[in-house]
């Protein structure tokens, strides 16, 4: 098979990965971006009407697509609505309109949508669906540097041409537009089973170095991204893009809030954002966060938030039991140990006293015979 990366030209795989469904993987030796073996010619098939309503886990896509998208997209929702609360947007992979429509602000609300169900869900909701896919011709010839925010969460890994969809994605954004983006990572440090295991519907399989080899690309502008380790899953990777530098600057601002260990020192919007992707989406909880919760409950509170943060507060509580439960075990695993110490201590200080009487009970005895 010939093998040409998408991203970077190389000609060489690297090394090769094995999905669940037995589909190869292979990674460019040069700038170690993955790709399946076999690009599907079209992708359409993947996402039918039951994508985002798969009633069981064999199918492809979500189970509770609403819950997901509350809790998966509301540091995006945030982070727009702190940027600027008015403009127009575009959302690549847009599904029911679900991020478009959660937006507080005087947006002009646009979308790309391949699920022609969700697209009408989308457009019964009020966002103007300008596409199926992100090649469409109206796309790049209708929308030319004529939006101030695109969004692409979960998107990327699903075209056919993962440096074609950022190129048409740069340039139809305004001279001072921002990109905001998510994909799945093939982590170098933790588990990608996940990606592995499920998600078959993925063409790309993006690595940190495959993301800064893509970046280069794109010399007139400016990216900041990271590693977003989601706990009990797989990673994902999160990155933005601005060609103007007062712009990029404000963006990557809020994305080192997003990202701070503690909410300390934030202003209340940077808190809520930091909230909405530490404790909502990546379940990274700590105690400061919890006391902050009230003010990210006062900005976005709804019914699924509550039923996240409820889930989040059960696992953690199932956690702490067991290790209660682990804990008076090892304790009584531990008194169990210094009674057999105990008893082993006695039982040889019984010994080497009967030794001693023993030896002095023989002493005596030869006495007694050397006597006689």
């Amino acid at each position: 098979m010939h093998f040409k990366c998408n991203v970077c030209t190389a000609l060489d795989v690297g090394r090769t990965l094995t999905r669940g469904d037995g589909r190869n993987v292979l990674f460019c030796e040069n700038c170690d971006m993955g790709v399946i073996e076999l690009i599907p010619e079209d992708t359409s098939v993947f996402y039918e009407d039951t994508y985002y309503g798969a009633a069981n886990a064999d199918e492809m896509g979500y189970h509770d697509y609403e819950f997901t998208a509350d809790h998966s997209l509301l540091w995006v929702k945030l982070m727009l609505e702190t940027i600027s609360p008015t403009g127009r947007i575009l959302d690549i992979g847009c599904a029911n309109g679900h991020l478009l429509r959660s937006l507080n602000g005087t947006y002009e609300r646009f979308g790309i949508e391949v699920n022609a169900a969700a697209a009408e869900v989308a457009r019964k909701r009020g966002v103007a669906i300008i596409a199926s896919d992100v090649f469409d011709p109206a796309v790049s010839n209708r929308t030319h540097g004529s939006f101030d925010f695109i969004t692409s969460i979960a998107t990327f890994e699903h075209v056919n041409d993962f440096r074609g969809a950022f190129d048409v994605s740069l340039k139809s954004l305004q001279h001072d537009g921002v990109l905001i983006f998510e994909v799945p990572l093939m982590s170098y440090t933790r588990d990608n089973k996940d990606w592995l295991e499920s998600s078959y519907e993925h063409v790309y399989y993006p690595t940190v170095k495959g993301m800064e080899t893509l970046f280069k690309e794109f010399p007139d502008y400016q990216f900041t991204g990271f590693e977003s380790a989601i706990a009990g899953y797989s990673s994902t990777y999160i990155g933005v893009a601005a060609r103007d530098p007062q712009v990029f600057s404000r963006v990557a601002q809020l994305f080192q809030a997003m990202t701070k260990p503690s909410p300390a020192g934030l202003s209340d919007a940077e808190i809520s954002i930091n909230l909405a992707y530490n404790v909502v989406h990546s379940f990274n909880v700590t105690a400061d966060r919890i006391l902050a919760l009230p003010t990210l409950i006062k900005q976005a509170n709804s019914f699924n938030l509550m039923k996240r943060l409820t889930q989040l507060w059960h696992a953690d509580r199932v956690v702490a039991e067991s290790a209660g439960t682990a804990l008076e075990s090892a304790q009584w695993h531990a008194q169990q140990a210094k009674n057999w110490q105990g008893e082993w201590d006695r039982l040889h200080h019984d010994t080497e006293e009967l030794k001693a009487t023993n030896a002095a009970m023989y002493k005596q005895l030869q006495a007694l015979s050397e006597g006689n």
